[in-house]
């Protein structure tokens, strides 16, 4: 990171990065909502993995090894950009208003909201082109309000 930091304000030109996978990309954003509260405890944690073995058919194993490199590049990651703009271009309608139903899952596995979480779920919903109408649903498909 901070090598592409002083690349970055030495003008020296950074090696073209190659674009996250769309599983990698997916479980970051879980990851990076998960622990947006400051606070990352295994219900969460097991919320991410039972998500990420259903959206991609994984075992167990394949699931937590997909979590592990995940946090792996969140320890050098400076932005979401790279994450978002793969799914962004990956990903249609349906799919981004799935991935938004997996992050209030996500939110809400430890049986709150924390107010940090609330605010990247909503900035997440902006840069996935996520309209207010689809944002809404999957919240209420979570949280079973106005049901």
């Amino acid at each position: 990171m901070f090598e592409r930091l002083i690349d970055l304000l030495s003008g020296t030109p950074a090696a073209p990065r190659k674009a996250p996978s769309e599983q990698l990309a997916v479980a970051l954003l879980l990851l990076e909502l998960a622990q947006s509260d400051f606070a990352f405890p295994e219900v969460e944690r097991a919320k991410i993995r039972e998500l990420l073995a259903q959206r991609f058919q994984l075992d167990a194993a394949g699931a937590d090894a997909l979590l592990r490199q995940a946090q792996a590049l969140e320890q050098e990651s400076i932005s979401l950009y790279d994450y978002v703009q793969a799914l962004n271009a990956r990903l249609d309608p349906p799919a981004k208003r799935e991935l938004m139903r997996m992050l209030w899952q996500v939110a809400y596995a430890d049986g709150r909201l924390d107010k940090y979480e609330e605010h990247l779920l909503r900035k997440l919903a902006g840069l996935l082109y996520v309209s207010d109408e689809d944002y809404i649903r999957a919240k209420l498909s979570v949280t079973g309000e106005g049901a």
